[in-house]
């Protein structure tokens, strides 16, 4: 992810997310290895700075993955965790282990949109 990287999500609608989670090695991106790893991820407004999360609007721990050596994994919302207001936020994901040690992912947002199509017959 990089801070030109933008996901549309659709207001109050459940979503599963793929990430291929890799960090910059050498000039190369390689994939993080998430076995036994924990994978959070934070969407804030873009003017939020604190060093916490405290008034995050969306907070989601990932612990089992699609294929950790490769990076990959699922973020699951949802439709209560996109019943937020429209907007553009900011996110990113931390990589952590149960030694403390963590890799966080550059800055990307979340566009918040309404569905379109609202009718029902």
């Amino acid at each position: 992810m990089t801070e030109t990287d933008t996901i549309q999500i659709q207001q109050n609608v459940p979503v599963v997310i793929p990430l291929t989670l890799t960090e910059e090695i050498n000039g190369v991106d390689t994939p993080i290895d998430l076995t036994g790893k924990t994978v959070f991820i934070s969407v804030k407004q873009r003017n939020d700075y604190k060093n916490n999360d405290s008034d995050a609007l969306i907070s989601s721990s990932i612990v089992v993955h699609t294929n950790p050596p490769e990076g990959e994994t699922d973020w699951w919302l949802t439709a209560a965790e996109t019943y937020i207001p429209f907007g553009k936020y900011k996110a990113d994901v931390r990589v952590f282990t149960n030694l403390a040690e963590y890799v966080n992912t550059d800055t990307f947002y979340i566009d918040l949109v309404p569905v379109v199509t609202q009718r029902t017959s």
